[in-house]
């Protein structure tokens, strides 16, 4: 596959900004490509040489959002023999900050990013806590469903706030809120 040209990434960056602006006002039903490319400051032709309409647009932006998370789940965090949940949230949290403003609007604006998002998240649950907590898989299905809603609900809150508290405390917080295998095995 060709590397897209220095140029064609600055018109898709730009087309994706002019995007997020109005993304950021606007539900998407009520965004046009004239919008985004007289904000971007293009041709409707230019548009349709990247993306076939505004939904494709933004599968596009939600893809390489979900890729870039897939990547730190599958090549750093799950590479290990252990889980440092401290070190983990840490790097989770600090690709999120990287999508600051956007994600909050991702998760409240598309349940499926949310879907996909758990999904890809969900490996570092199955590989490192709940095997160890002695569950059926029924229980480790709603344990799982609760981590993964509680960690995003957590997040998507900490990045809505104007008054952030810092990454280290939210850090803090998360990893004290994990509720230890002991508690939830069966007796």
């Amino acid at each position: 596959m060709r590397k897209p040209s220095q140029a064609a990434e600055l018109t898709r960056a730009n087309m994706t900004k002019a995007f997020w602006d109005l993304y950021m006002v606007k539900p998407i039903e009520k965004i046009t490509i004239r919008e985004i490319t007289d904000h971007a400051g293009y041709n409707r032709a230019t548009f349709y040489l990247y993306y076939r309409d505004v939904y494709d647009l933004f599968e596009q932006i939600e893809d390489d959002i979900l890729d870039q998370v897939r990547t730190l789940v599958q090549d750093r965090l799950l590479a290990g023999d252990t889980l440092d949940f401290s070190h983990h949230m840490g790097m989770i949290l600090e690709l999120a900050q990287r999508f600051d403003g956007y994600l909050p609007r991702l998760m409240n604006g598309d349940p499926s990013f949310g879907d996909r998002l758990k999904e890809i998240i969900a490996p570092l649950l199955d590989r490192f806590i709940l095997p160890e907590c002695g569950l059926s898989e029924a229980e480790q299905g709603v344990l799982r469903e609760f981590y993964l809603s509680g960690l995003l609900g957590a997040i998507t809150q900490w990045m809505s706030s104007e008054r952030r508290m810092p990454i280290n405390r939210l850090i803090e917080l998360l990893v004290a809120a994990a509720i230890p295998c002991e508690s939830v095995a069966r007796a």
